[in-house]
């Protein structure tokens, strides 16, 4: 009556750090719309009512025993640790919540400017279903993910499997661009900040590809866990480690900009980057209140420390920058820390200190290392013997692999994927489909002779059908690197 659109109840949802930064699932839950998320890594942190501790393994902060526990209390089943048969539970829920659901939304790893594709990328497959199934196909992403053309695209997939999780290519690696027949597809490319963030000191971490290879490398990251990156107002970072140090504050603002401070800016998160973010130089960055251009005059530097800290930095800064009496200071502490603990090379500390708790504090060395460097003779130092016409070494050669088709036969069953050689393509096929002990396949069109089906009692179906074990579809391409098959329901 009023002209609104009808109001749709159960969303199936896969992965997205885009929904996250925003609280989609909150707001929507908040008009009584159910979200079920279908990644089972994020399924397994939203029964437990918490955000993702990870990038690509949001529920890497748990164990298989408080998982199982979880599934005994929320999913009503007996209590076992067995692995297979807890993903065997997630599995026959979720495959129902594909199948019900009104709307599906995703997520998206890039867009493709030059054909309007978005590309989605997992390793479970519920994307796929999230796109395909519901009659509604709703994709967010941010605006930075648009790369020029395929060949971009190409190297960005590259890129993002071998930094996420090691391999060659995701196991499931899609490209929509229209919606299927009987369906409506809706792309929101969300700004939320990235604007600003483009136009401010911190606009090299627009480059990331969230592959999480930053949180992997990080030191303080990896003793800490995601759910440690807190807000002033006490709510968890939708974006954690080194990269969500950096993005958190330049797109959410100062609630996060203390986050910076967790780093050791050893550069390990440097040197892990697959795109080469100077993560370090962002963090400092951060750190001295240059989080966007609005608010430059407004953060001073040593955001987010607390006072005292601040003012022992202060002081710091002013003997560094005087040699003299940094060196004075130098023996003073020296004395100082001798007399605080005259028998042990430690000093303890007490407990308010919040260090004190686990750490004690070195004693200062009595002679420094640049004194006993000057003092130090250094002898018997001999010049390194210099080659002279060394030939040069061969250039070494990259094997090449007998035929693409070697190749890719090869990748395929290191996968644990068969491989059979027939003259009779159909005929081997249909005696696949027969030694499994099935009678009813999904067939795409002109791929087999029906004929041939229909003599050997085999029923076939055009239209997809939940009860139906096997397929049977073209490849429009394959990938001799990684094994992989394309599919394509459009020329590309």
């Amino acid at each position: 009556a009023d002209g609104r659109p009808p109001l749709h109840k159960l969303i199936a949802k896969s992965k997205s750090m885009v929904t996250e930064e925003i609280e989609l699932n909150h707001a929507l839950e908040k008009e009584n719309i159910k979200v079920v998320e279908t990644d089972l890594g994020e399924y397994i942190v939203q029964l437990r009512k918490e955000r993702p501790s990870h990038i690509i393994t949001p529920a890497a902060h748990l164990k298989k025993e408080q998982v199982a526990q979880l599934f005994h209390e929320k999913l009503n089943i007996e209590y076992t640790e067995d692995i297979p048969t807890l993903t065997a539970t997630a599995r026959k829920i979720l495959r129902e919540v594909f199948l019900t659901a009104d709307v599906g939304i995703s997520g998206v790893n890039f867009g493709v400017a030059e054909t309007g594709n978005i590309c989605v990328v997992s390793n479970e497959g519920n994307a796929r279903m999230v796109a395909t199934i519901p009659p509604i196909h709703i994709a967010l992403m941010g605006m930075e993910r648009i790369v020029p053309n395929l060949d971009d695209l190409s190297l960005f997939i590259s890129l993002l499997a071998r930094s996420a999780t090691g391999q060659k290519i995701s196991v499931y690696t899609q490209l929509l661009r229209k919606p299927l027949p009987n369906q409506t597809r809706h792309i929101i490319i969300l700004d939320n900040g990235r604007s600003r963030l483009r136009n401010s000191p911190l606009k090299e971490s627009l480059y990331c590809i969230r592959c999480g290879a930053c949180l992997n490398a990080c030191p303080v990251f990896r003793e800490l866990s995601g759910h440690a990156y807190i807000g002033k107002d006490k709510s968890i970072a939708p974006y954690p480690g080194p990269i969500g140090s950096v993005i958190s504050p330049g797109l959410m603002g100062e609630n996060f900009i203390h986050l910076a401070q967790a780093s050791s800016l050893c550069g390990a998160c440097k040197d892990a980057c697959p795109v080469d973010i100077d993560l370090p130089k962002m963090l400092t960055r951060v750190r001295a209140g240059k989080v966007n251009s609005e608010q430059l005059s407004v953060i001073s530097e040593g955001a987010g420390l607390n006072q005292l800290t601040k003012l022992f930095l202060q002081i710091y800064t002013r003997l560094s920058t005087r040699p003299k009496l940094f060196a004075f200071s130098q023996t003073f502490a020296s004395l100082i820390t001798f007399l605080l603990s005259p028998f042990s090379q430690w000093i303890h500390l007490p407990a308010f200190t919040g260090w004190g708790y686990s750490k004690d504090f070195p004693r200062f060395a009595s002679k420094t290392f640049r004194s006993q460097f000057i003092s130090t003779q250094i002898k018997n130092i001999e010049p390194k013997s210099i080659q002279q016409n060394v030939p040069d070494s061969p250039i070494p050669t990259i094997p090449i692999p007998d035929s693409l088709i070697n190749q890719f036969t090869k990748e395929l069953s290191a996968v644990s994927g068969n491989v059979y050689q027939t003259k009779n393509v159909q005929q081997e096929i249909i005696e696949f489909i027969k030694s499994k002990n099935i009678d009813k396949v999904f067939l795409e069109r002109n791929t087999l002779d029906e004929s041939l089906l229909k003599k050997e009692n085999i029923d076939f179906t055009y239209e997809s059908d939940p009860q139906i074990r096997l397929g049977v579809t073209n490849a429009k391409v394959g990938l001799a690197d990684t094994g992989s098959v394309l599919e394509a329901d459009e020329a590309l």
